[in-house]
């Protein structure tokens, strides 16, 4: 069943549904808004430009390679991207980055709907970017397959307001600009979910809140992410004079917990016992970001081998998110032998057995998240031995098997409701 991957960013999850697709000779094409190709003519602009600057570009956009995929099934409609990689680079507000990014979507939605539905026979489009297209598809008998990588917004968008009435340093000026489009853009979400044949999400805790905003749960399916491959064996020593390292990967923002996180670590007080790395963008305003307690460092976003290595060399990675439908740094972390402090709020805590790979405390709970940070000060033997258990359940579901799992599901549930899949296994492909 040829199949139209429609992204409207590269990250490693959406190229592994289009890897998935590719590997069952099912792939038309996968179309995204922005992907680097080192042979593009951005690619030489950038040669042009002087060298300090071009290597920082570069870098940027690097992070927006296509790896997975090969160059000629990959489809690009980059200007609204690049003017907003471009916008928040030069240090413009939220509420510009926020237009282009919308309409960045938008433009990937009308090119997918005119250009590649009617062309198919299925499309598999992300929350967002899919309105359109879904429309088209039904009007030409295509299937439309929806993946919903978050938690319904509703319930987030009433998390936020809470948290900013219970915090109100974490107002800012932009806040009435998304209140006001918040129930534009819930619509067209609403319209994607009516219309999909078929709902693919990350977790139960994903596809409880959907089907709680009124999703019809016979048509939402649940494919958990893979992990990147897994180091061989536990490689870290034990060394219990040097202070804990604690890590934080992703974006430093409030859906993340991230104010939590700087309240637990100062009721914490671990002066020299422990360090806190923090790598991403930090979106908090600087109102709750200060003072920041000693022992916290930003270290900005960093390229994909970096943060691995950094995780490698942690004690525990720091994830005590609000909302997410997953949290593949999760899995990351596992696959590094890394044990996690997570919330019962991540999808990817399904994942997690507390005691053995790793703690669940409350959301929006800074004491219980002070204490488990404690506990990991006070039990370094037992924090390391869970290095194992961390790194054994992350070879137990790889991406190899979220691939195969994925087009498995997918044949069920389409075959539900009315169309005849019919994919090719990739033994058959190796013996053609």
């Amino acid at each position: 069943m040829r199949t139209v991957v429609s992204a409207p960013g590269t990250g490693q999850y959406t190229q592994e549904v289009g890897r998935a697709f590719l590997e069952h000779a099912a792939l038309d094409v996968y179309v995204t808004s922005f992907a680097y190709h080192p042979e593009s003519r951005l690619a030489r602009m950038l040669g042009k430009i002087p060298s300090s600057l071009a290597q920082k570009l570069t870098r940027e956009f690097e992070r927006r390679s296509v790896t997975l995929l090969p160059h000629d099934l990959v489809r690009t409609f980059p200007f609204w991207e690049i003017a907003r990689t471009a916008a928040s680079r030069a240090g413009a507000g939220p509420v510009l980055i926020d237009r282009l990014w919308d309409r960045s979507a938008h433009n990937l939605d009308d090119h997918v709907a005119r250009k590649y539905v009617p062309k198919t026979a299925a499309v598999y489009a992300y929350e967002y970017s899919a309105r359109k297209t879904f429309d088209r598809a039904r009007r030409e008998g295509v299937a439309s397959i929806l993946d919903l990588p978050s938690l319904d917004s509703r319930a987030f968008e009433a998390l936020q307001r809470a948290e900013r009435e219970r915090f109100p340093e974490l107002k800012s000026a932009s806040d009435a600009y998304f209140a006001r489009k918040f129930d534009i853009r819930q619509k067209r979400r609403e319209e994607e979910v009516r219309l999909a044949n078929v709902i693919v999400t990350n977790s139960n805790l994903n596809k409880r809140s959907h089907v709680q905003a009124g999703a019809e749960p016979s048509k939402i399916f649940v494919v958990p992410l893979g992990a990147p491959p897994a180091i061989s064996s536990v490689a870290m020593p034990l060394d219990r004079n040097r202070p804990l390292e604690v890590v934080w990967a992703g974006s430093f923002i409030i859906r993340k917990g991230a104010h939590y996180f700087l309240e637990a670590w100062r009721q914490l007080n671990p002066g020299k016992a422990a360090r806190a790395s923090v790598y991403g963008s930090v979106a908090l305003p600087e109102t709750a970001l200060r003072p920041l307690p000693d022992g916290v460092v930003f270290h900005g976003s960093v390229a994909q081998l970096q943060l691995l290595a950094a995780l490698q060399a942690a004690d525990v990675l720091i994830f005590p998110t609000l909302s997410d439908g997953f949290g593949l740094v999760v899995t990351e972390a596992f696959s590094q032998g890394l044990p996690v402090i997570t919330t019962e709020a991540a999808g990817a805590a399904e994942l997690v057995r507390a005691g053995e790979n790793g703690l669940i405390v409350r959301a929006a709970d800074a004491t219980a998240l002070a204490e488990a940070l404690r506990w990991c000060l006070d039990n370094r033997d037992k924090l390391h031995t869970m290095r194992y258990a961390a790194l054994n359940t992350a070879k137990s579901w790889q991406w190899s098997d979220y691939r195969r799992t994925l087009i498995s599901t997918l044949e069920t549930a389409l075959r539900s409701t009315g169309f005849s899949p019919s994919f090719t296994s990739p033994a058959a492909l190796a013996a053609q």
